[in-house]
């Protein structure tokens, strides 16, 4: 490609018309595009098995650990393109993806976790309490549970040590995949509350893949809406709340039981021309 270069630097993250395969079959995604724009938090939505993890792990480049490739259309963080990277070079880039189940070291207490994070920047002991002292002030409830072993701290706990520990490598971009997985509403609120505060106050570009429609469009600026790998629908976060097909599937279960969204859309197609999506 030689010296490509971005034009919009107003978005950290370009994925144009991606698709991607697994095992060279079965095609995960087809034709997903989408941006994050700089300082903003973007929510992408849909049921298990809808494509969102796999679009993270295509940015992250953590799809050839399970057989996956992206074989069309190009992703581009922060001016570069992502094409042979691994995950290690993209955290150096500033790019952190924390993964979907909570993944911590079950062994090392809650703080050697958090510091594990930071094994790419190479800092001197003073500087890491600095930085210690700093992520406590976020993560209020890691700072009273930091000597217990982390594999016995509770589900919440454990979430918020994963992003702790991703914040700990200083990111510009975190990818955060349902983060809101198996926790009670309280503990969602909690770690919804700490991530806005980590896009406000440290600047932080935020892709969220979420099946949680509610609170991730209560708490982003924009949301896609992915479906069996293609991007159904998209907008600001205050338009998709209030539109009536994304209320009919996503926020609460209509009286008819759970459709699938290409249906709606037909149905809403046929019945007034010119639907926005």
């Amino acid at each position: 490609m030689g010296n490509y270069q971005m034009t919009d630097t107003d978005n950290i993250l370009e994925i144009d018309t991606i698709e991607v395969v697994y095992d060279s079959v079965i095609a995960a995604l087809h034709d997903v595009s989408l941006s994050v724009p700089r300082g903003k938090i973007v929510a992408l939505l849909g049921g298990n098995g809808a494509g969102k993890s796999t679009t993270l792990k295509a940015v992250s480049t953590m799809l050839a650990g399970e057989r996956g490739k992206v074989t069309q259309g190009s992703i581009t963080y922060d001016g570069i393109p992502v094409t042979n990277q691994d995950p290690a070079d993209m955290v150096g880039l500033g790019l952190v993806q924390v993964l979907e189940g909570r993944r911590c070291f079950g062994h090392l207490t809650v703080e050697e976790n958090i510091i594990s994070g930071a094994y790419s920047r190479r800092l001197g002991k003073a500087q890491i309490r600095d930085e210690l002292d700093k992520i406590y002030g976020y993560f209020k409830r890691l700072k009273d549970r930091r000597k217990s072993q982390a594999g016995f701290t509770s589900g919440g706990e454990q979430q918020m040590v994963a992003v702790a520990r991703a914040m700990m490598a200083k990111p510009r971009m975190l990818l955060l995949d349902e983060p809101s997985m198996g926790l009670a509403p309280q503990l969602v609120a909690e770690i919804f509350n700490i991530v806005n505060e980590l896009n406000q106050k440290e600047g932080v570009s935020i892709l969220l893949a979420e099946q949680n429609t509610n609170v991730a469009l209560r708490n982003a600026d924009y949301g896609y809406i992915i479906e069996t790998g293609h991007v159904m629908l998209h907008g600001s976060a205050e338009s998709l709340l209030a539109d009536e097909k994304v209320k009919e599937l996503y926020l609460g279960i209509s009286r008819e039981g759970r459709k699938n969204f290409r249906d709606v859309l037909r149905r809403e197609s046929t019945r007034h021309a010119g639907i926005h999506h």
